[in-house]
């Protein structure tokens, strides 16, 4: 192992574990390298503030990738160039934040350690007279990992260590610029290396693979004046100003950690609690680890007033206690202002009668959205005057005057109705005009061609030279999409539409609309986020999404992509790959559902859900269910099915088995809940063999004995119950050693021991009341700092 001197930014714990020792903190002495502890995570710097090793302090391993040179922080200027430290030092009025400084800005980061991980915020940042400061940049951390790379969970892992990056506010977006992917590897990165089909995510993530290993990367742009962003396509879009301190870089804020791979979810567990972050539940356990996540839905085409009933005793009788409004992508009036339709009352008021319908029965409601998207129909864009703050690029102006019975008009500038943004959409004043044709007609004028006038309700209108025209933002359905003010204003809605109804599930389809504003992963953040904040009931709330960002990741429970049927179980695997890596719950995505469904369609999406104990979307209506033939014996299956699932009770063999898109399966079964019977069959539904039993697991723990602990050296070890019934973790007798402590959702044990000594403890895996709980006990030795 390296054995440098090096000083310490953040504290001098876990000293020991390094076996180095720290310097005398001063500005003499900054030409020494500098180390930053972040839980098992070593990060070392040059003295021009370039990282030079990202070691696991276990191990002593180094995983920075070879001949990749980065600064930790850096930041762009105004002009577009980069801006990297020439020096860096620990500040002579505070050991914890360290200074980078240039010619043309310093940068001053407080660095604040936690026994896990580590915070790094800007807490001061000035520039050279006249100069701009437009982004500041971290990392991106060059890394030598290709094993698992968790785009939006920002986590890099192999099998013997994890490294992570996660934004700790919404102006700290974890990604990187459009503007500026050349400062970040980007030639270098695949843009979708898990062959996603819903969309590539390397624009909305914290982490990246490349060519040669994988990156971190967050940035914080400057919005306190307008600036222009550019999309992936190139295309430029005025964004801002923004008020305060959320338009400035200052408190841009990132934690940094690295872990054994087993306990990645406690360390993000406790980033998430203790600097305040989004932290959904279900009957009380982190969503990030509750099995129920996971849980089936029923999507009900026809789901209203007089159907609630009928929806919820078909969902009963499958065992899914969840019923989804998506006729329409929504019960709603319009996208936009989330009126609720006639389909659920008409009112908040009467929605919540429907809701309460569906409790009486056992079931919760959930409704589907369409993010910022904005229907040509809704008040945001109809009748005139639309409003003001509808997404836009860049203005350009008419260089003639453009009367009413004109179908073609002249502006100064082409590139804004260029290609790059969907639709070919224009905005003057209060008309809306739609075009089918660009050319330039001079050196500066260029001709508009096709024109369609008085469009979304707006009238056609004389207009003189030099008015101003504007390029609306379409989504992909033909609409307008919200920006930034909007988008506030649909979080708000859709938070008291839910609060108001006791809705508890909701999707956030066209997401990536949010983004499309050039806001980027900032505009997922402040609607999916925003609604999570102001939520009254945080505990029991399940939200889908139509993309997945690192600025999200902690609010939104699940991804459930692709229509069964539509979608090949080869790229639906790929999806859960994907789930895998950044942590989040398997999904199967959409199947179709009715009463005339075969049983044999139904036990094969089954048996591929139990194979990735993954959930299903069920796509029903209560007319479908009512008038088939087939209903009983599906719905019978799907709650067989379902329940074997929940218990565990497929063994690992058993998965692989029912994972062959070749084979067909019937499950039946024995004890309700505890004993199942698995039959293969051929394609004409016979039997195959000999019938497997299927078991639920007895509860208990697979845990091994845990290692001796020292005193001063962070320590991390995890218990792990052997059914996924298990809600909580608790002691319930004896201590853990002094500075150690278990994680409820998780079942690490995790700290810093302040004492030597042994100490016996009892740890109790609390199930869902469906198993016996199961409780272990432990003696965990803490050897002194001096020993041996």
């Amino acid at each position: 192992m390296d054995r440098r001197s090096f000083l310490i930014a953040g504290g001098l714990t876990s000293l020991a574990a390094t076996g180095m020792t720290a310097e005398p903190a001063h500005a003499a002495q900054a030409s020494k390298p500098l180390r930053i502890n972040a839980g098992f995570l070593a990060v070392d710097l040059s003295d021009t503030g370039r990282v030079a090793g990202l070691r696991d302090l276990r191990t002593g391993t180094d995983y920075v990738a070879p001949g990749k040179s980065v600064p930790l922080v850096s930041v762009v200027l105004g002009d577009g160039r980069q801006e990297t430290p020439t020096r860096v030092q620990i500040s002579p009025r505070d050991p914890k934040v360290l200074v980078f400084s240039s010619d043309n800005a310093t940068v001053e980061v407080k660095v604040v350690k936690y026994p896990t991980y580590t915070t790094l915020e800007v807490v001061s940042l000035t520039a050279a007279s006249g100069v701009d400061v437009q982004t500041l940049l971290w990392g991106p951390l060059p890394t030598k990992v290709t094993q698992t790379v968790g785009e939006c969970a920002g986590v890099l892992r192999d099998d013997a260590f994890a490294l992570g990056l996660r934004p700790l506010n919404d102006k700290t977006v974890g990604s990187w610029p459009n503007e500026h992917r050349s400062f970040g590897f980007g030639p270098d990165i695949f843009d979708n290396p898990y062959s996603l089909q819903v969309d590539i995510h390397v624009e909305w993530s914290a982490a990246a693979k490349t060519t040669w290993g994988s990156i971190l990367r967050a940035y914080t742009y400057d919005y306190s004046k307008v600036r222009v962003r550019q999309r992936t396509s190139g295309y430029e879009i005025p964004l801002g100003p923004l008020p305060g301190p959320e338009g400035r870089i200052i408190g841009s804020k990132v934690a940094l950690f690295g872990s054994g791979p087993d306990l990645v979810l406690t360390v993000l567990s406790q980033i998430a609690q203790e600097q305040g972050l989004e932290y959904p539940t279900l009957g009380g356990q982190w969503q990030k680890t509750a099995q129920r996540t996971s849980q089936s839905h029923f999507w009900v085409h026809d789901l209203n007033t007089s159907t609630v009933i009928a929806a919820s005793q078909y969902a009963k009788q499958a065992g899914i206690k969840n019923i989804y409004a998506i006729s329409g992508n929504g019960p709603w009036i319009s996208h936009g202002h989330y009126q609720f339709n006639s389909a659920l009352g008409g009112s908040d008021e009467n929605a919540a009668k429907l809701v309460a319908t569906a409790a009486k029965e056992g079931i919760e409601v959930g409704v589907h959205t369409l993010s910022d998207f904005i229907d040509s129909g809704d008040p945001y864009v109809s009748p005139p005057p639309a409003d003001s703050r509808l997404s836009t690029g860049l203005t350009v102006k008419l260089t003639r005057p453009l009367a009413a019975s004109d179908t073609s008009l002249y502006v100064d500038s082409g590139k804004p109705l260029g290609p790059g943004v969907q639709g070919k959409r224009l905005r003057i004043g209060d008309e809306f005009i739609t075009y089918t044709g660009l050319t330039q007609a001079g050196a500066t004028e260029w001709q508009v061609t096709g024109l369609a006038r008085g469009q979304w309700g707006s009238s056609a209108q004389l207009y003189p030279a030099s008015t101003g025209v504007d390029r609306i933002i379409e989504n992909s359905y033909g609409g307008a999409i919200g920006d930034l003010p909007i988008i506030d204003e649909i979080a708000t809605r859709l938070a008291a539409a839910y609060n108001n109804t006791g809705i508890q599930a909701t999707s956030y389809d066209g997401l990536e609309s949010a983004s499309e504003t050039g806001w980027g992963a900032y505009g997922f953040a402040r609607l999916v986020n925003g609604v999570y904040r102001q939520l009254d009931a945080k505990d029991g709330f399940i939200s889908e999404t139509s993309r997945m960002s690192s600025n999200t990741w902690d609010a939104q429970s699940r991804a459930s992509w692709g229509e069964i049927g539509y979608t090949d179980y080869t790229q639906v695997i790929k999806n859960n790959i994907f789930y895998s890596a950044n942590y989040l719950p398997p999904m199967m995505g959409q199947q179709g559902l009715s009463g005339s469904s075969t049983l044999q369609m139904i036990e094969t999406t089954l048996a591929h859900a139990a194979s990735l104990d993954a959930g299903v979307n069920f796509e029903t209506s209560v007319r479908s269910l009512a008038s088939g033939s087939n209903t009983a014996a599906v719905l019978q299956a799907i709650r067989i099915w379902e329940s074997a699932r929940k218990a565990g009770a497929f063994t690992t063999e058993q998965k692989m088995l029912l994972a062959d898109p070749n084979k067909y399966w019937h499950l039946s079964e024995g004890t309700p809940d505890q004993e199942w019977s698995l039959q293969q069959l051929d394609s004409a539904g016979n039997p195959i063999g000999e019938a497997q039993p299927v078991k639920a697991p007895e509860p208990g723990f697979t845990t091994p004995t845990p290692p001796d602990a020292r005193v001063g050296e962070l320590y991390a070890f995890k218990t792990t119950s052997s059914t996924p019934q298990t809600i909580r973790y608790e002691v319930t007798s004896g201590a853990l050693p002094a500075g150690l402590a278990l994680n409820k959702d998780t079942g690490g044990v995790i700290g810093i021991p302040r004492k030597a000594g042994a100490s016996r403890f009892t740890i109790t895996a609390r199930n869902d009341g469906a198993v016996p709980d199961a409780s272990v006990s432990y003696t965990l030795k803490v050897k002194p700092d001096n020993e041996g």
